[in-house]
């Protein structure tokens, strides 16, 4: 370890902040060790003085003076600037270059003084360096090449002159200065290991205690966050009372009127409204719906290669109508690039940006561009609304938060859109941007990867619209009488021949004896003695596996719906929307393909 030849060079950076602080140990003793070794230099000159030639032990004394001022400004200097990882070596470097000149100076005294002929000197050095060097264990361990560097000088000059000078006695001395010397240097190294020791303890408990600190701030910020989202979702909960009871509100109103009017203009009129209203109740769930799914990571994205022409001139008639009753310019530039993405996610995406755009711009425009920017195309939503404040312009994209009055005016929805945009373009990875002025504007822009337009596989188009539906034997399963009764009355009215049933067991017993060939099953997912996907299966059984089968469910769960498409059956979403059931069921049966 670096700690051991006085580099940290090399080690680990637990390591290196431990040899920080050995080296500031050492470095808030030296005002104390320095001062000491000044006054005891001074006594010990004193008491030579008479004993010695009295320029001995004043030149001596000189030589300590001075390197205690040296010292004492090299402090002064080292404490302005703090040591850190990248100064320490340096200042560890200096360290030990003044505990090697300080035991130069102290060792100079078993050089010059006479100590062959002067018994008293003899004893009195012999003491004052084995008791300098004993007492500096304690000090300058905490770092031992310090200790090694100024133990060494301080001993070695004595006790090799005592080994040279010949007479018995002071060979001896000599010899026990030298074990002296290493019975200390092997303190010295068993008290750096102890010094170790401490200083990790001490910084695991200061890592203890920060980890401690992290997490509770994470906890503090995680507790902070439920409680933001649990205001949030109150406030929430309150709104989507009202504006999910509403359309219901209306509807049954409408209904009322509809079974008392005898005028077909009216009577179309009220149907027309109750259409609006349904509809509304239906954005209104799906947008839960998309939020639910979003949270529970329940939807994951499948990228194509798509001409994006293809979902913006889809998305473009949904709002021209609507913008035309608001009196907008709704422009859109048609885009013949090919982008690669979630075709729907993506959809999604602009067709919330462009519906948030019309709902909150009163007059004036809402533009839909794009630009190629390097290898992605930029995707621009912008319009001539009331633009959004500076303060708001973060907690648009949280859930169920709405601009101040937003919602009051004009009955206009529960606050999920932008939340949808963000958790799919961070889903998807395409980068959100936007730029607004009050008064002015906002302008919402979406970068998508380009695609290859080689890669792009064409897709049978999703029509709503027909020449004349085929008619089609039909066992519907559902375990709600009043879905039962509204899917089996439209069905006929559309001019197919039904059979609804609330069991699987029922809808077996009927086909076995009445002689009914049904040309395809529509089935709840779920239903009182079984699943869609079992009563689809025992149909078929019965009657061959080429007849078609339809599962409505409401699990928005990626997982269910490819483990319905992987039996070979159709899905639709719930709520069901009739125009997408009355295409879907003229496809099969017809034998066409049905695509998603």
């Amino acid at each position: 370890m670096f700690l051991d030849n006085g580099s940290c060079m090399g080690g680990g950076i637990k390591d290196k902040y431990i040899f920080v602080e050995q080296v500031s140990m050492l470095v808030k003793q030296i005002p104390a060790m320095t001062g000491l070794n000044f006054v005891t230099a001074g006594i010990i000159a004193v008491i030579l003085l008479g004993d010695v030639p009295n320029q001995i032990p004043l030149l001596w004394f000189a030589g300590v003076a001075l390197y205690s001022g040296v010292r004492f400004w090299h402090y002064s200097s080292v404490k302005r600037e703090k040591i850190t990882v990248d100064n320490v070596v340096s200042h560890a470097r200096f360290f030990v270059g003044f505990s090697f000149v300080s035991g130069v100076i102290w060792g100079f005294i078993g050089i010059v003084l006479p100590i062959s002929d002067n018994p008293f000197v003899l004893i009195l050095s012999a003491t004052l360096l084995c008791g300098m060097v004993a007492g500096s264990v304690s000090y300058l361990s905490i770092y031992k090449p310090a200790y090694y560097a100024y133990a060494i000088p301080c001993v070695a000059p004595l006790a090799i002159r005592c080994l040279l000078d010949g007479n018995e006695m002071l060979v001896a001395i000599g010899i026990l200065l030298f074990l002296f010397l290493g019975v200390n240097l092997f303190n010295s190294r068993m008290a750096q290991v102890n010094v170790l020791k401490g200083i990790n303890l001490v910084l695991e408990n200061k890592e203890l205690i920060e980890r401690l600190r992290h997490e509770k701030s994470k906890a503090d910020m995680a507790r902070s966050l439920a409680d933001d989202n649990n205001e949030a979702k109150s406030r929430f909960l309150a709104a989507a009372s009202h504006d999910l009871r509403q359309p219901l509100h209306a509807m049954g109103f409408f209904v009322e009127a509809m079974m008392h009017e005898k005028n077909p203009v009216k009577i179309q009129d009220l149907v027309k409204k109750v259409a609006q209203t349904s509809e509304a109740l239906r954005n209104l769930l799906g947008s839960l719906l998309d939020i639910s799914k979003i949270e529970s990571g329940g939807i994951e994205p499948h990228r194509t290669h798509f001409i994006l022409n293809e979902i913006l001139v889809e998305i473009m008639q949904e709002f021209s109508e609507q913008a035309k009753e608001k009196g907008l310019r709704l422009n859109f530039k048609p885009c013949s690039q090919t982008v690669y993405s979630d075709k729907d996610m993506l959809g999604r995406i602009i067709r919330n940006l462009i519906s948030n755009a019309v709902r909150y711009t009163d007059k004036g425009y809402v533009n839909v561009s794009w630009e190629v920017e390097s290898a992605y195309v930029m995707i621009h939503i912008a319009d001539s609304g009331a633009g959004i404040s500076e303060a708001d312009r973060q907690d648009i994209f949280r859930e169920f938060f709405q601009v101040k009055g937003d919602h009051q005016k004009n009955g206009r929805g529960l606050g999920l859109g932008l939340s949808i945009v963000d958790g799919l373009s961070r889903l998807l990875d395409h980068p959100l941007m936007m730029h607004s002025d009050v008064g002015i504007g906002s302008v919402f822009s979406i970068r998508v990867p380009q695609g290859n337009l080689s890669k792009v596989v064409s897709e049978t188009p999703e029509l709503n619209i027909w020449s004349g539906d085929t008619c089609a034997r039909t066992i519907v399963l559902t375990n709600e009488d009043t879905s039962r009764e509204s899917i089996s009355g439209i069905m006929r009215h559309w001019g197919h021949q039904v059979a609804d049933f609330t069991t699987i067991e029922d809808a077996l017993a009927f086909l076995k004896t009445d002689g009914f060939d049904p040309d395809l099953v529509i089935s709840d997912i779920i239903l009182r003695d079984g699943s869609g996907i079992e009563a689809v299966a025992a149909i078929q059984e019965l009657h061959g596996h080429s007849l078609p089968g339809i599962v409505m469910t409401g699990d928005g769960d990626d997982r269910v719906v490819e483990q319905l498409r992987t039996k070979g059956l159709s899905v639709l979403q719930k709520p069901v929307q009739p125009a997408k059931l009355r295409s879907m069921v003229t496809y099969l049966v017809r034998g066409e393909e049905w695509q998603i």
